[in-house]
């Protein structure tokens, strides 16, 4: 098995914070959409409980 370095050995600095910018940029909107959704299932089951 050949030894590689870690990734973070390999990528600059600046391609790092690039690419964290752009993970977060995509995670929070999904991860909110997520949310909502979960919390949309949550209350439209407890309404029908209710009736």
């Amino acid at each position: 098995m050949p030894a590689c370095p870690p990734i973070s050995a390999t990528v600059d600095p600046e391609a790092r914070q690039f690419v964290i910018s752009q993970l977060v940029v995509i995670a929070l909107p999904v991860g909110t959409l997520f949310g909502i959704w979960l919390w949309m299932l949550n209350w439209g089951g407890r309404s029908r409980r209710d009736q």
